[in-house]
């Protein structure tokens, strides 16, 4: 019988051929679960987008399961008639299992405008939210979808570990003997349960908040309707003269600004005016003594050519040997 020799190099080889192949088989097992992962993932998001149907905004929200989901959705809306709407919204919220909580209103003459809560359970704020907006004009609209699941676990586990901390102060504080360390933990202990408090309240409001969901409305009446401010009467007398009164003060306000600004201002500059009609004076002083004393150089400059003169004509009478007053001698 033939033997068969087979070096290191070839069996290197078959092992890595066969790692290749346990590989790719792994990889085309994955790849076909994922697949159907992805197929049952699109047939559920399909069948979700079928049941919500025509709905608006917030209509794809599903189940949350676990998850600590807030949603909250406002909304403007112009509607016909604001006691209406109004009436309608609570008719509204009770059908969605909810109710209407804070209201304001505010009235100019016949003309109404105000601000609406409506709370709903999550499970039906999509619906709740498309038969509110049918009630008018939807003019603006927000909706904000929170999740809030990773701080309310880390709020929990907070609260855990501080009711751990005050269990052991409240043990270390019944076997205290020495009052000043017992005072100590009695301050440790209300900082504790000062904290707890605080996280508790925080924790139930977000419960609050998830277990219903909030709808904020701006309703108001179509702005042609809208009397003029300050109404009283169809003519608009009482309008004119409270325009013109509210003239004359806005006029009146303005004079005040403006001596309030410049009686400041006049009164820095004071000292610097002073100083300048200090300057001024000294400078035409000064100006007048320079033109007087040039005046007089020049009296004396137009009087020196006379007097030279006088005295040549003095002086050539005497070369001539005709002395002035005397006789010639033979």
């Amino acid at each position: 019988m033939p033997t068969i020799h087979v070096t290191r190099r070839q069996i290197a080889l078959l092992a890595v051929v066969v790692l290749v192949a346990v590989a790719g088989c792994s990889g085309a097992q994955n790849t076909a679960d994922s697949g159907g992962s992805d197929l049952g993932m699109q047939s559920a998001g399909d069948g979700s987008g079928g049941s919500s149907g025509g709905g608006g905004v917030g209509s794809y929200y599903d189940a949350d399961g676990d998850r600590v989901i807030v949603r909250e959705s406002r909304m403007d809306l112009r509607v016909d008639n604001f006691t209406r709407a109004f009436r309608s919204t609570r008719e509204i919220a009770a059908a969605h299992g909810g109710y209407v909580g804070d209201r304001s209103q505010n009235s100019r003459g016949d003309w109404d405008e105000g601000r609406i809560t409506v709370r709903v359970p999550p499970e039906n704020f999509s619906e709740a939210r498309d038969d509110l907006a049918v009630l008018g004009h939807v003019e603006d609209e927000s909706v904000s979808v929170q999740d809030f699941t990773d701080e309310y676990n880390d709020r929990e586990a907070r609260i855990e570990d501080l009711q751990q901390e005050e269990r052991a102060l409240e043990s270390l504080l019944s076997r205290a003997n020495d009052s000043e360390e017992a005072s100590e933990i009695r301050n440790d202990l209300r900082e504790v349960r000062d904290e707890l408090r605080t996280l508790r309240q925080q924790q139930s409001s977000l419960e609050r908040r998830e277990a219903m969901s909030t709808i904020r409305i701006d309703a108001h009446e179509p702005v042609s309707e809208q009397p003029p401010e300050n109404y009283r009467s169809s003519f608009g007398f009482d309008d004119a003269f409270m325009e013109a009164f509210y003239g004359g003060l806005t006029a009146v306000k303005y004079v005040v600004v403006f001596f309030g600004y410049a009686i400041p201002i006049g009164l820095s500059l004071l000292p610097l005016a002073a100083f300048g009609l200090v300057l001024v004076g000294g400078f035409r002083r000064t100006r007048r003594f320079v033109s007087g004393a040039m005046s007089a150089d020049s009296e004396r400059a137009n009087d020196s050519p006379a007097v030279v003169e006088t005295s040549g004509d003095e002086a050539g009478t005497t070369d001539d040997g005709e002395p002035d007053g005397g006789e010639t001698d033979e």
